[in-house]
């Protein structure tokens, strides 16, 4: 108060004859533009400023403090911006404060301030700890001073996410304990097969190593069975020997194997980027991850609905993934240091196997559905949750791939097959029409697809019918049909390399029911009449059969069951069965697994394959990825090509060479092709009138579907 007991800088007193200059600068003395606010005086008068290579200069200010508020959200955005990148070698802008002359030779004050000194923040909008109001340096703007205020840099990372959806009726964690039961199995089955070797070599006259698998009985095609608990005391096994069956029986998948290979919470400096993967369990089985047989539902394996459905297991994905950001976080933070400020960009690498492709397909779209979706609520919660959030202005639906916030690097899908079942209106057939599953990939948004498929006069099942993908342009969509089965291009079928014993023949041996007819009958003559007419029936769908080009040899003799009615043995039904039984080498999946790895490492996905030694190492890979070599070609040669070609993306080479009509005959002599269809329920193969041949339905992808 003045000795008149008025106030020395009230309105009428004031004379407006000070003034301020401010520059406003990165940590490499760079301008910040295109950035508007207002410079408050004492008076609370606000001045219009804008952000720019020229320094902010206020004159005609009364005396006292002053504030410089710069709008919120281009404030942030700018100060965000990759052209402000961190400074740790040197102090540019001090030096250039040091030097400066400032307005009317004033002094000038050099500060090192953050982000939200210079705004006012919107409801709801947080910033990193290291860039609140009051986390820099204490200064107070006055005026007839220079402030050259230095402003702390961002350090954002982009956050690489591998998604493998396994297959249906896959497991890893089931297939695991499998393998584990198979091997403790292997003394009791080998007694089983060499008795039966030695009654048939005296039966038959075939050495005892020679007997064709179509003349073994069936004790030697049946998979370990657990004795009900009083037999197992008559028998005195302690309960040794456990049941192996549905995804225990199978073998680890292409989807398993790559997601080994992945860069797993592994951070690349030189890109700023970090790269994480989640595994999701196979549509049908539970999502425990003990070793341990897995829960199993028919409704999932057959449908493709319910708990473990299509679309119930792209939740389990989100769920899996939302999770576990507090352990990726604080992964970050140990490899690029405590002062992250969150995550710039999101990165998807997407794999799945037959209706894992379809989850695939799936979480693509949900991922891309942006903020309004099922993926973005909760992913960004959980980045709030663990301290490394999303960076302010995160754009879920931007196209441009060099301002993308979030994009789809790539996806690559092994023999989509949705198959999703409509219990409610009764549909049971397949179609193109898959429910919620929605299939259709955005050529803006995905950056590049990979579909392996299998050729549809082998996989020729009615009831997986294959979904193409809406776009085949070979440029970023590339669609390979290749020779195989289903489970022959996405894995699942033991290979011999796998185990430990290589005499242990029975994982690799293929018991298939290929055609069952039953037929009724009243009266002895009528039952002949009736096993002849079945008999003749099961020829004839050999022959269809046997244009594929299966080997006739492997079919056995037609098997007959009688079921009378009742106590009437004189009528009843007559069923008949045409098996096939064979050794199938599980190898050829292994071949698209590095024609898949291949292709993925030339469009950049974070894969390891320790300089190609993974291929070759059988101790440290548990021979997951090894092959044999086979006589009708150098088939390890064949794997090596391909995964060299692919390595290189050589997409016209890999087409010709894997599309070559004697490759595809030379790995039906070599025995790599399952028979996927038969007479069991659901796995009947279609007929094409057209074209005489059993082949497999396809569906084009409509949009939005």
């Amino acid at each position: 108060m003045s000795s008149t007991g008025t106030n020395a800088y009230c309105l009428p007193c004031q004379q407006l004859t000070h003034w301020i200059e401010i520059l406003v600068r990165d940590e490499n003395n760079q301008p910040f533009s295109g950035v508007t606010g207002v410079v408050v005086d004492s008076n609370q008068v606000e001045h219009p400023v804008e952000l720019s290579d020229a320094p902010i200069l206020i004159e005609q200010l009364p005396p006292g403090p002053v504030q410089l508020v710069l709008d919120a959200e281009p404030w942030i955005l700018e100060a965000q911006a990759e052209t402000h990148p961190r400074n740790n070698t040197d102090k540019p802008t001090k030096d250039f404060a040091d030097g400066y002359s400032g307005h009317n030779g004033g002094p000038v004050k050099y500060a090192e301030i953050t982000t939200g000194d210079l705004t006012l923040l919107p409801e709801k909008v947080t910033l990193p700890p290291y860039h609140q109001k009051g986390q820099g340096d204490a200064v107070k703007l006055v005026v007839d001073k220079t402030y050259v205020l230095q402003v702390r840099a961002y350090k954002f990372i982009t956050l690489r996410v591998g998604m493998f959806f396994d297959g249906t009726a896959n497991n890893t964690y089931g297939a695991k304990w499998g393998k584990q039961e198979l091997e403790k199995y292997y003394s009791t089955w080998k007694a089983k097969y060499e008795a039966d070797c030695d009654i048939l070599s005296r039966k038959t006259g075939y050495p005892k190593n020679a007997i064709p698998e179509v003349l073994l009985s069936d004790d030697c095609f049946a998979y370990p069975k657990k004795d009900n608990f009083f037999i197992s005391l008559f028998k005195n096994d302690d309960g040794e020997i456990e049941t192996v069956e549905g995804s225990a029986t199978n073998e680890l998948t292409n989807v398993q194997k790559l997601y080994d290979l992945y860069a797993y919470n592994t951070y690349f400096k030189e890109i700023r980027t970090f790269s994480h993967a989640q595994y999701v369990t196979g549509i049908g089985t539970g999502n425990s991850t003990n070793i341990s047989p897995a829960d199993e539902s028919l409704i999932g394996q057959g449908l493709g609905t319910g708990k473990y459905g299509v679309t119930a297991k792209v939740s389990t994905g989100i769920d899996q993934l939302s999770k576990s950001m507090e352990d990726v976080a604080s992964d970050i933070r140990s490899q690029a240091g405590p002062d992250i400020d969150g995550i710039s960009k999101l990165q998807f690498d997407v794999f799945g196997f037959s209706r894992g492709a379809a989850a695939a397909r799936h979480f693509v779209n949900v991922v891309l559905d942006g903020k309004h979706g099922e993926f973005a609520p909760a992913f960004s919660k959980a980045c709030d949750k663990s301290g490394l959030a999303l960076k302010f202005g995160f754009d879920w639906n931007e196209k441009d791939e060099r301002k993308a916030s979030c994009e789809i690097s790539f996806a690559g899908l092994f023999d989509t097959v949705a198959s999703v079942v409509d219990l409610l209106s009764f549909d049971f057939s397949t179609h193109t029409d898959n429910g919620d599953v929605r299939l259709w990939l955005d050529p803006e948004r995905v950056r590049r697809v990979v579909h392996l498929t299998a050729d549809p006069t082998i996989e020729c099942r009615d009831n997986f019918s294959l979904n193409h993908l809406n776009s085949r342009d070979e440029q970023h969509f590339y669609e390979f049909v290749l020779p195989g089965a289903h489970s022959d291009i996405g894995g699942g079928y033991h290979s011999r390399q796998s185990f430990i014993r290589r005499d242990f023949l029975l994982p690799m041996f293929e018991n298939k029911l290929v055609k069952k007819i039953s037929r009724s009958f009243s009266g002895d003559w009528e039952k002949d009449r009736v096993k002849k007419y079945i008999s003749s029936k099961l020829m004839e769908y050999k022959e269809r059969d046997l244009l594929t080009g299966w080997n006739e040899s492997d079919y056995s003799e037609p098997e007959f069951e009688v079921i009378n009615r009742g106590n009437d043995k004189d009528s009843g039904t007559v069923i008949g069965r045409l098996y096939i039984k064979r050794f199938v080498s599980g190898d050829l999946s292994r071949l698209y697994l590095r024609l898949m790895y291949g292709l993925s490492e030339f469009h950049g996905v974070p894969f390891n394959d320790r300089d190609g030694k993974v291929w070759s190492d059988s101790v440290r890979n548990e021979n997951q990825y090894t092959v044999q070599d086979i006589d009708v070609i150098s088939f390890r040669m064949l794997n090596d090509e391909i995964l060299e070609s692919a390595k290189c993306g050589d997409y016209d080479f890999l087409s010709k060479k894997l599309s070559d009509k004697k490759l595809k005959d030379a790995f039906m002599k070599m025995n790599l092709y399952h028979h996927s269809s038969g007479g069991d329920i659901g796995m009947a193969p279609l007929w094409d009138e057209k074209q005489n041949c059993y082949k497999r339905a396809s569906y084009e992808c409509e949009k939005g579907k």
